[in-house]
């Protein structure tokens, strides 16, 4: 059967994903909607790239009825000298639309130790700034007003609000005396559930587990984890179908069991894969055309996984050569450290550690120094470095 869809591709990687892009997640998505409309503090806490923000995205579309939202991306705002501006712009939001006329939203601001400006965005949204060289003293106290406003806000509307702080890891970039200052106050805000998301894995488990930090326990940890394959597969059916490319069972199989439904991952995979037999019409969609596929996705993350190899020390590409060819192994043992030729566990420490630091591998929990690549597809990637030039 041969037959070539004149459709969009219907799978996305790289950005967020919403509404019908969305795989998964049901349980999750429940009960981070209940942990929020009970105005309970979540720190969610994954591996990169696994969707937190297109699961709090989601959950706040679907109770924006009911929960006002303001949604602070930290990785864009590149010093506490603009965080005020941030905050202030998205805190405005979390006003009734009744609220959010200039006259009344100066009011909001009248107490605040740096003097606003206000605007109107494209969507007529205001938009709220300050004017920079401000003292570092003024900054402090009128973060610490703006910190209050969601509370007042909530009070204010006599009902509950929600406030998401994405790359949370980077408020310690901005000011290490940031966390300490906001819980402060944000554990005097009964009717805010304020929730947290951070890429970088090991600095957001210490900000909120690590027992001297200023967040410990402020939040529920909420982890979030691959998605199980009976609730992926039918996701990633239903979306080759949608554009008539019916995929085989056996494929889609393929799939997670190169992804381990690694949310963003399977959602890259399955874009080329739909793109591969897109090109040739062979349907129903078999695994072949998933391998094939895996080729183009190594191809496309090449200059990525590139720059990383350039600046790994010797040490760290060979420790990282010999987990892509068996993986979650003991790496100080003597047998595997002879078999990849690593030397002395003094050597196979530094470089490990290096190499969590980078985030590039992960310890696997359990006893034994067991280590996991985090990326899906890297080992592969390095497998196909490392192969005879023949065998590429």
């Amino acid at each position: 059967m041969r037959n070539v869809p004149a459709m969009r591709n219907p799978f996305r990687y790289g950005e967020v994903v919403r509404g019908d892009r969305f795989g998964g997640r049901e349980r999750e998505r429940q009960e981070l909607m209940a942990d929020i409309l009970n105005g309970q503090n979540v720190v969610v806490i994954s591996p990169r790239r696994f969707g937190k923000t297109s699961l709090v995205l989601e959950v706040l579309a679907d109770i924006a009825d009911s929960v006002p939202s303001a949604y602070v991306d930290l990785l864009r705002v590149p010093s506490v000298e603009h965080l005020p501006s941030a905050l202030a712009t998205e805190f405005a939001r979390l006003l009734s639309p009744g609220d959010r006329m200039i006259d009344r939203v100066r009011r909001l601001f009248d107490d605040l130790a740096l003097r606003p400006k206000f605007g109107v965005d494209e969507a007529g949204r205001p938009t709220v700034e300050f004017e920079p060289g401000a003292s570092a003293a003024d900054i402090g106290l009128t973060l610490d007003g703006l910190f209050q406003l969601p509370g007042r806000i909530a009070e204010r509307r006599k009902t509950r609000v929600a406030v998401v702080f994405d790359e949370f890891q980077s408020v310690v970039d901005l000011d290490t005396g940031l966390p300490a200052r906001m819980r402060a106050i944000f554990q005097l805000q009964a009717d805010v559930a304020h929730v947290f998301l951070g890429s970088r894995r090991h600095v957001i488990e210490r900000l909120f587990t690590g027992e001297n930090e200023p967040m410990f326990r402020m939040a529920k940890v909420f982890p979030l984890g691959p998605i199980p394959a009976d609730e992926f597969g039918p996701f990633i059916h239903g979306r080759f179908v949608s554009t008539k490319s019916p995929i085989s069972a056996e494929a889609v199989e393929r799939i997670l069991s190169i992804t381990g439904g690694h949310p963003h991952d399977t959602q890259e995979l399955c874009y080329f894969t739909w793109a591969e037999t897109s090109a040739n019409g062979i349907y129903p969609i078999p695994p072949t055309a998933v391998d094939r596929a895996l080729d183009r996705v190594l191809d496309a993350e090449n200059a990525r996984y590139g720059a990383l190899w350039d600046r790994l020390a010797v040490s760290q590409r060979s420790l990282l050569v010999a987990l892509s060819r068996e993986s979650d192994a003991g790496v100080y043992e003597a047998k595997f450290r002879r078999r990849h030729r690593l030397g002395e566990p003094t050597s196979v420490a530094r470089a490990a550690g290096r190499l969590v630091d980078l985030e590039v591998i992960a310890p696997v929990p359990g006893p034994g120094a067991v280590y996991r690549i985090v990326d899906t597809f890297l080992p592969a990637w390095l497998r196909r470095l490392m192969a005879p030039m023949g065998d590429r």
